[in-house]
């Protein structure tokens, strides 16, 4: 199978099939030969972070009536005629008239004429900034807006073009396995600016294919965003205490807090599904961390008799618009009414979260997006309905080039 219809056949199930392209990417991408992995990689994320633009490129030439997996096609050789500057043109178009020959009956004579008024047909933008904005970034207007009204232009301009980074593939190694020392020696381990590598033990991971990586097998590193790892962080878990991750699967903080607390520390660990609650046992047999317990179960509801843990992480449900670089597929399903039927559900797990915290213990509340409602709009409500528990910490990591955007607080219960 050829490179381009490997990545076709890819975004089809991404796109039709609502696989998310994350996972998708760690179980499939081996299938690729090593020389073409990093294009190919190129193609499938570049495609869905920009694929409002791509449409828009396509759709100046036919009408709406273009059949579903063709919208597909065409879209994916937009991107390579938009940004791919180093690939010739007839050679973009030719591979995606073979696709179609080969699995769009009827459909070739259409996607090679298009394709050949896009390669010849320079892009024009509205006038109107925002506009603008949400066509080259494919981040929709009502969410450009947004941002501009609940923290400034500037940073609506910074969150749009953030969705379209590159992001590095970063890991923790497992203290438990694998010094920083160790790590530093190793060609495919690449220090992180700023001495964070020898703080923090995050690296960026500079192989293939991590999934059959010796390394990962082993249990040595795990993927993690760095902002992710700031909200284990958060926690400041300790040897000997019990700990709570309500929303846990797969399990990427679980397993960092445990590693930070030397596999010393009992942890709970729900998710409302038993395969990704699986997801979470697996990951910490590869680990080597026998002190976590999983379990399914919904976390809004909180089990009688109440147990009580020193910490709590509430790692809720959320729009998910501070990691639309990490997960671009988020981008063909953003919704404005998402938010409204969010904001219940993160303000029951916040009070399970609560009832679940010790005296004198810790609640965290984090978020992997950018919304002041999901975010200090929901800890503000909260803490006015219990005065038991004081603000310790705040903090919104905004998108970059390294690390996605998150939202975390850190709360105390009264002793």
């Amino acid at each position: 199978m050829m490179m381009r219809e490997w990545v076709f056949r890819a975004l089809t199930d991404v796109i039709r099939k609502k696989t998310y392209s994350n996972l998708y990417l760690k179980d499939h991408l081996q299938e690729v030969d090593e020389k073409d992995r990093a294009l190919a990689a190129n193609i499938f994320y570049g495609t869905l972070q920009n694929y409002d633009l791509c449409q828009y490129d396509w759709k100046r030439f036919t009408d709406d009536r273009v059949d579903p997996k063709t919208r597909i096609l065409l879209s994916m050789s937009c991107y390579q005629l938009l940004f791919l500057d180093k690939v010739p043109d007839y050679a973009i178009i030719n591979d995606a008239v073979k696709i179609a020959a080969r699995m769009l009956p009827g459909q070739k004579n259409l996607v090679n004429a298009v394709l050949r008024k896009c390669a010849n047909t320079p892009l024009t933008y509205p006038n109107d900034p925002i506009k603008a904005l949400a066509l080259k970034t494919s981040v929709p207007e009502w969410l450009i807006r947004l941002w501009i009204k609940q923290y400034s232009a500037q940073q609506a301009f910074k969150f749009a073009q953030a969705s379209l980074a590159a992001l590095p593939v970063v890991v923790r190694i497992n203290p438990l396995k694998y010094s920083v020392e160790e790590a530093m020696k190793c060609p495919r381990l690449k220090e992180l600016p700023n001495g964070l590598s020898k703080r923090s033990g995050l690296f960026e991971y500079r192989g293939t294919q991590i999934g059959t990586d010796w390394l990962y097998k082993e249990g040595k590193i795990s993927v993690q965003d760095p902002g992710s790892f700031e909200i284990a962080q958060m926690v400041d878990i300790k040897p000997g205490m019990s700990v709570l991750d309500l929303c846990a699967a797969p399990g990427t903080k679980t397993m960092a807090m445990a590693e930070m607390a030397g596999n010393q520390a009992d942890i709970t660990a729900l998710d409302l599904h038993e395969h990704r609650v699986k997801l979470i046992e697996q990951d910490a047999r590869r680990l080597g961390l026998d002190h976590i317990t999983a379990r399914v179960q919904d976390a809004s509801q909180v089990s009688e008799p109440v147990k009580q843990y020193d910490a709590v992480l509430c790692d809720v449900p959320c729009s998910g618009y501070g990691i639309l670089s990490r997960k671009p597929d988020l981008k063909l399903r953003l919704n404005p009414e998402d938010i409204d039927s969010l904001l219940p559900i993160q303000k029951e797990l916040l009070e399970a979260g609560a009832e679940q915290t010790k005296p004198g213990g810790v609640l965290v509340y984090s978020t992997c997006t950018l919304d002041t409602k999901e975010n200090e709009k929901q800890v503000e409500k909260f803490l006015a309905a219990h005065p038991d528990f004081t603000k310790e910490e705040e903090k919104t990591i905004e998108p970059s080039k390294q690390n996605g955007g998150f939202y975390l607080c850190k709360m105390k219960r009264q002793a």
